[in-house]
């Protein structure tokens, strides 16, 4: 036995097999019609759509045969998706690739195989819609020409899926992208608007006034900046890309956070104490982070007053660990342990201490992101002493 070489686009091709979402899906009957065509058109007791895995070859349709999957090394799709047209063995008893098969020597005892490669608009084979005889024969030109017309729609369906998913991917990244604007932004400008009108009542004092300006320059700058990053996320969401994981200053970070939540945190006495060390660099997606931090930061504030906001980072073995710990009004255990598994109507029941309304957006977005990142959060809370949030990472 002749054991088949792989591709040269191997890895590629595996990647386009994987993106159709079709290893291990249950049967379907747009599937199983095509494979019954084909037995029917070709007079072949077996017929069998094959999708050609790293280390097996698994039929997602199959007729005349029991066994969902076989060993790639003994396939006979192995071999087939080298090529570029039908691949035919007349009679693989006679042939020196597979004369001593066990796919030839024992059950289904193969003599006749045709296998029409199924090719992605990519150029990758994924497998092939095969027939299979117990004797030796060959195809008619109409069979032939009838196995390509049938194997192209096998790809026309996983490929049309595959662009389904897409546009739903694009519709709630939109959603999403909007979603973060429109939670993360009012929080900043209603503070804005809040100072400008202390200002305009004579409230504040000249000094105060001036200093005030100054935050609200800071605050500006932090919202403008964080506007930046979440359309350049959408972007890259859009455009399909992972997360971009590179090394980063963890403190440098957290002092930014800090500085977009200055002006909400002065208005309610809040002291932000950065405990991460100065020198410390990690490994992670940054904007992912920051959008955490920036969320776990303005929720603890919204939820204290006359306290302290902190932020802590340990190492667990290669895990990032971040906790952020509040002084504030804290919240029974019971609700604690559902807070993380609450949906969004869930989550805005609790008022801030300043009546703050809270969407329950911002915490839904920050365990998407910490999914995503294949992390953790936990919460522990005690009512009039605080709240911490442990993220690992």
């Amino acid at each position: 036995m002749i054991e088949a070489r792989l591709p040269e686009n191997e890895e590629a091709r595996l990647q386009d097999l994987y993106r159709t979402g079709l290893l291990d899906s249950p049967q379907e009957d747009e599937f199983n019609d095509i494979v019954k065509f084909a037995s029917s058109l070709c007079n072949m007791p077996i017929s069998l759509i094959s999708l050609v895995d790293a280390n097996r070859q698994w039929f997602k349709a199959r007729v005349g045969l029991e066994a969902p999957q076989t060993n790639r090394e003994i396939s006979f799709c192995s071999h087939a998706i080298l090529q570029d047209q039908l691949f035919e063995i007349p009679d693989a008893s006679q042939d020196n690739r597979f004369f001593d098969n066990p796919l030839v020597t024992d059950f289904p005892a193969i003599r006749f195989y045709a296998g029409m490669p199924l090719v992605t608009g990519n150029g990758n084979r994924l497998g092939t819609l095969c027939v299979i005889d117990k004797t030796p024969r060959h195809l008619t030109d109409e069979q032939k020409f009838g196995l390509k017309v049938l194997a192209a729609n096998v790809i026309k369906i996983a490929e049309l899926r595959i662009k389904n998913k897409r546009l739903h991917y694009l519709s709630e990244t939109q959603k999403t992208v909007i979603s973060i604007l429109a939670h993360d932004v009012r929080n900043p400008l209603a503070s804005i608007k809040s100072i400008i009108g202390f200002k305009q009542s004579d409230i504040l004092s000249a000094t105060d006034a001036a200093e005030m300006i100054d935050m609200v320059s800071d605050q500006l700058d932090s919202t403008i900046g964080m506007v930046d990053n979440v359309v350049r996320w959408g972007e890259l969401q859009i455009k399909f890309a992972r997360f971009n994981y590179t090394d980063f200053n963890l403190h440098e970070l957290v002092e930014s956070v800090f500085a977009s939540e200055l002006l909400n945190a002065h208005n309610k006495d809040n002291m932000l104490i950065n405990n991460v060390f100065i020198e410390t660099l990690v490994n992670s997606d940054m904007q992912a982070i920051e959008f955490i931090l920036r969320n776990l930061v303005s929720n603890a504030n919204k939820y204290t007053q006359n306290g302290f906001i902190t932020v802590n980072m340990s190492q667990l073995d290669k895990h990032l660990v971040i906790e952020v710990t509040d002084t504030g009004v804290g919240m029974p255990a019971d609700k604690a342990e559902k807070l993380l598994s609450a949906s969004k109507e869930d989550n805005n029941s609790t008022l801030g201490t300043n009546n703050e309304k809270g969407s329950g957006l911002g915490l839904l977005l920050v365990r998407e992101f910490i999914d995503r990142l294949n992390g953790k959060i936990t919460v522990k809370s005690e009512i009039g002493v605080g709240t911490s949030f442990k993220i690992v990472i």
